[in-house]
């Protein structure tokens, strides 16, 4: 149930985000009228790009909007004056917009926002004046300055936060995925459940992925901060790393018994079912502890508990496949056994291996 209603959150919030974004473009809109610019449009537009779920990205995005918008009219002004209007003064501004933007360093989006509003504007031709210029550069100003106030009222809660809420809902899924492995593969896995497994654990992997993006863009841990803010960060990046080196064991373990119904149906060694399930139930732990987590260095006593029982179904594990004649068996209880040790380590903070 919680999990449910943390999948309503977070269509909420998208649902939000497209709110406050709609309302910032009219307000940039009806701004830009109210003080006389001539154009409404790129206000509008720039309020529109500029909106974030973080003040952080909104204010990267919003200085790499007015650099960008800025050089792309002065170069598309010079070089209609320089040559006028020719089929081949497009491929010049590209070019030239292009190394502007590497030079300063605006990044991706802002170097290809150079070339084309340069080649938008270029068309007013005669019409491109100093006061055409001025006009759309303060209005681009104007939506940008729009787009970050309303960034502060686009997610109701702190960026950090949300990515927790992300973080422990991955980790829910990622054990969810474990348990279900473990509780069918006990009995005996066919090859398309095999199938659904890896393709959740892929889908997961995606999921991981981008949620590393989001926490790069917004630079968590390393942004100029001091004490508990940087800390907190720091805390947040370390369980990333925890569910991201989770994910690549589930799927490693997801593949493995996919590999092992090649020839049909197969059943996990005696005992197998049992470890990656209880793994499953540990993670979970980790994953309701991981909000509270963040101000904690030791890791929480359910988790721990929860890991002893990983541990007795590891020894009951390991005992069962030494016993073992089939070849095939022996093979895919050691790479489970392998990965479950690197996740349990993780879980209780010690980056030992074992035996």
């Amino acid at each position: 149930m919680g999990r449910a209603l943390q999948s309503v959150a977070r269509s909420w919030t998208t649902i939000w985000w497209i709110a406050v974004t709609s309302i910032a473009a009219c307000v940039a809109w009806s701004a830009s009228l109210v003080l006389g610019l001539s154009s409404p449009v790129p206000a509008a537009v720039a309020a529109v790009l500029t909106v974030a779920l973080s003040l952080n990205r909104s204010l990267r995005t919003g200085v790499s909007l007015v650099g960008a918008t800025a050089v792309a009219l002065v170069v598309a002004f010079v070089l209609y004056q320089a040559w006028g209007l020719h089929v081949w003064t497009a491929g010049v501004i590209v070019a030239a917009s292009l190394v502007i933007g590497r030079v300063m360093r605006l990044g991706t989006d802002g170097s290809l926002q150079i070339p084309a509003t340069a080649l938008f504007v270029y068309i007013l031709g005669d019409n491109l004046t100093n006061e055409v210029i001025l006009n759309r550069i303060l209005a681009t100003l104007l939506g940008v300055v729009i787009g970050v106030l309303f960034s502060l009222i686009a997610h109701p809660e702190r960026p950090e936060e949300r990515i927790t809420e992300n973080l422990s809902d991955l980790g829910h899924r990622l054990a969810d995925l474990l348990v279900s492995m473990g509780d069918t593969a006990g009995e005996r896995a066919t090859r398309r459940e095999a199938a659904e497994w890896l393709t959740q654990a892929r889908r997961l992997s995606l999921e991981v992925r981008e949620l590393g993006q989001e926490i790069d863009d917004l630079g968590l841990g390393r942004r100029f901060a001091v004490g508990s803010e940087r800390a907190a960060g720091r805390a947040l990046c370390d369980q990333f790393a925890l569910i991201e080196s989770t994910c690549a064991h589930v799927n490693d373990i997801a593949r493995g018994i996919f590999d092992a119904t090649s020839r049909g149906s197969v059943a996990l060694p005696e005992g197998f079912g049992d470890l990656l399930a209880s793994t499953g139930n540990a993670l979970s732990i980790h994953a309701d502890a991981m909000p509270r987590g963040l101000d904690e260095r030791d890791p929480d006593t359910g988790v721990l508990r929860a890991l002893e029982v990983v541990e007795e179904d590891r020894s009951r594990s390991v005992a069962t496949i030494k016993e073992l004649d089939d070849t095939g068996a022996l093979l895919l209880g050691g790479a489970l056994v392998t990965e479950v040790d690197r996740m349990v380590d993780r879980l209780s903070g010690s980056p030992s291996d074992k035996g």
